[in-house]
């Protein structure tokens, strides 16, 4: 051995040490914040068990909810790949055919999204519409598996799979496997029960998309949820559970579609296969990315659609002809009519254009059909914005109204103030603005879910193991520019993500371009001793991510539920604290009774009778009445007046004086006492008291 290779190798050798004494020291610190889930991991898989695991009628409900949601990928991508045929995009050596595949289907899933929507506005919600879209889907798909098999025919032979790569695919395999197992569970997610299951199933009652009275989440863009009412509309015709479970599993689909898509990326830019799985993994293997994909939320779809955005922005920056942009506007569209927060996202577009044109003698030409596309983009997403602003006055109500104003029962300025406020508590930085600073710290190893002071989920060590490896191969500049792109359009989404709501969720569509970024960097280092120790170190603190979703995934315990062992009724009961009382209110009150409802997290899906409940500040109506009351029959009274015959209420801190939120600071303790006697009079009253315990009451007022 020469010299300076004797060098390289000792230097190579030292490098690797260093990385995994850094490496260890951050997931050791990861480990340490774990204590109410990873730690606890031994004596959270015993929840798994304790009955039966199987049973007919709810293995059946999962079979069919299964069914219905491969049906509607299928449509996706039949749907899609017909539409994609228009757009004229020449093939490069080298492209792949995965990302052509999950393109295809991503158009598929924006274009039917949108007819959901239009078919909403005609009051045709109804299983014959949702058979007719899914039909014309699957005869589209069978015209598009003709050119599947050419594309097949096409492709490069695959390398053989290393020893380490299938490692890798086992990991990944198991993080959507938690996730798939737990999204055909009922749902329990907070904002599942609020809106994203609740109004698709409202919207189903009503027959159309029309606002739902005291539900804001009504006048939200709602282009995943779309996809539960098509999914709930097609189960629905077997039974309601297989309607919940072919939602639950339709929003779980973009999980593995975005997983799909950072590998295709990372290939397509000649990372290798080892580096472009550990990609996938990094990914795979983030405890939110986990609950996200189990719950029926909808940040995963707005991951996918922003990762493949980026990805046509970046073969137009190669080559600035019209199909990649047109295609950039597509998923541009389809991730607003998903969240407003896109709008940071076509923040950084705009500036990627503006630079991609700077110094070309066509300039003007360039930076025209750019901001063409974020144009299209805008039309793409418009009906939601457009139905928004028709109905209230602002296309971004219930948002931003001391800016904007808009005007829609059950909502104004002062409830839009403080909604933002509320926003801006995550995270803690408002109180402590060095938290600015160590955000990547704190959300990446001490971040908890349910604590909005720590970000409301975790995103795990290995992100934060690989940055100064991308930080390295930047300021080195020896990156391609599609990374760079791909980083640039992460960073600025992480700088908006910082002086705005610090909810890990809403980082999502970061990481699959910070992942494909650090595997891209990490093939840039020269040494092979140091290369693989940045690979060892990223699995090991993946399999780490992997097991606190295990702890998850394990404190909900949805393998029975799923399996038909445990009934639908015993799992909501386990996971919901309140559930036992709508299940006795749907049981044993009239049909037409009307149930108001008091800081019950406004979950309107599990309760089958009309109610009352404010949005998100859900005593406002009570604080308002309770002040303008003497007594208690006068507070009777003006419950009377809302048109019900039941109150609900968690009360459990509503009568502490220091934590309740129906006091009021600027009056005199005695005054505010007095006032809380009144409520509490009502509240568990004995004359009017149904049914109480030490956190929830049920009092009959008429």
């Amino acid at each position: 051995m020469s010299s300076n290779a004797a060098e390289n190798t000792e230097g190579g050798s030292g490098n690797a040490v260093l990385v995994a004494i850094f490496a260890a020291a951050l997931i050791v610190v990861f480990i340490a914040f774990r204590s109410s889930d990873l730690l606890r991991l031994p004596t959270l898989l015993g929840n798994l068990g304790g009955g039966p695991l199987f049973g007919g009628e709810g293995f059946l409900g999962t079979l069919v909810g299964s069914l219905v949601a491969g049906l509607i990928l299928v449509s996706w991508f039949g749907t899609g790949t017909f539409i994609s045929s228009f757009i004229k995009v020449e093939r490069r050596d080298g492209d792949s055919h995965v990302l052509e595949l999950v393109r295809n289907i991503g158009v598929g899933a924006v274009v039917t999204s949108l007819i959901w929507f239009f078919l909403g506005l005609a009051g045709s919600y109804s299983s014959v519409a949702a058979i007719v879209v899914t039909v014309t889907g699957l005869v589209l798909a069978g015209l598009g598996l003709v050119r599947a098999r050419e594309a097949k025919a096409e492709s490069r032979t695959p390398e053989p799979a290393a020893g380490i790569d299938r490692i890798i695919l086992l990991m990944i395999a198991a993080c959507l496997f938690l996730a798939f197992v737990a999204s055909l569970a009922p749902p329990i997610a907070k904002d599942t029960l609020l809106y994203h299951f609740s109004v698709p199933k409202a919207f189903i009652a009503q027959h159309s998309n029309a606002f739902i009275e005291g539900n804001i989440a009504s006048y939200l863009a709602l282009g995943t949820e779309m996809h539960a009412l098509w999914a709930m509309l097609l189960g629905n015709i077997v039974s309601p559970r297989a309607g919940e479970a072919a939602a639950g599993v339709t929003t779980f689909l973009f999980f593995p579609l975005l997983l799909a898509a950072v590998f295709g990326w990372a290939r397509e830019l000649n990372i290798s296969r080892s580096w472009s799985l550990a990609a996938v993994l990094m990914v795979a293997a983030i405890p939110t990315a986990f609950h996200v994909a189990s719950s029926g939320y909808t940040d995963l779809s707005l991951a996918l659609y922003i990762s493949l955005a980026v990805y046509s922005l970046c073969r137009w920056w190669r080559t600035p002809v019209i199909a990649p942009l047109v295609f950039a506007a597509i998923f541009l569209g389809g991730a607003l009519a998903v969240k407003l927060t896109t709008l940071f996202v076509i923040a950084a577009f705009a500036l990627i254009i503006l630079l991609r044109g700077r110094g070309e003698v066509k300039a003007g030409k360039i930076v025209l059909t750019g901001f063409g596309a974020l144009l299209l983009a805008g039309v793409i997403a418009s009906p939601w914005y457009l139905r928004n602003w028709s109905a209230t006055g602002s296309p971004v109500f219930p948002f931003y109204m001391s800016i904007w104003k808009g005007e829609a029962k059950g909502w104004d300025v002062e409830r839009s103030n403080l909604f933002q406020g509320m926003n801006s508590q995550y995270g803690g930085a408002a109180e402590q603005p060095v938290n600015y600073l160590t955000a990547p710290l704190r959300l990446s190893l001490a971040a908890q879910p349910e604590d909005a002071n720590l970000y409301d989920g975790v995103l795990g060590a290995a992100f934060l193991i690989g940055l100064p490896l991308l930080i390295w191969a930047l300021w080195r500049r020896r990156l391609a520019p599609e990374v760079v792109i791909a980083a640039g359009v992460a960073g600025v989404i992480y700088l908006f993500w910082l002086f705005s709501s610090q909810q890990m969720r809403y980082l999502l569509p970061l990481v699959p371009l910070l992942a494909i970024a650090i595997a891209a960097s990490a093939e840039k280092v020269g040494e092979l001793a140091t290369r693989r120790a940045w690979m060892y170190v990223a699995i090991a603190a993946s399999a780490f991510g992997i097991l606190t979703s295990a702890a998850w995934f394990s404190q909900k315990a949805p393998l029975r539920v799923v399996l038909g062992g445990e009934t639908r009724d015993q799992y909501l009961a386990r996971n919901l604290d309140y559930y036992p009382f709508y299940r006795a209110i749907n049981q044993d009150t009239a049909t037409d009774a009307k149930i108001w409802l008091i800081n019950m997290r406004r979950d309107t899906y599990n309760i089958d009778r009309a109610v009352v409940s404010d949005y998100l500040f859900e005593d406002w109506t009570l604080r308002k009445m309770l002040w303008e009351s003497r007594n208690t029959q006068e507070l009777k009274g003006k419950a009377s007046s809302l048109g019900v015959q039941y109150v609900l209420t968690r009360h459990d801190f509503i009568f502490d004086y220091d934590r309740s939120s129906l006091v009021d600071d600027k009056k005199p303790r005695a005054e505010n006492e007095a006032k809380l006697k009144i409520a509490k009079d009502l509240i568990l009253g004995p004359a009017d008291l149904v049914w109480a315990d030490n956190k929830f009451s049920l009092i009959k007022v008429f």
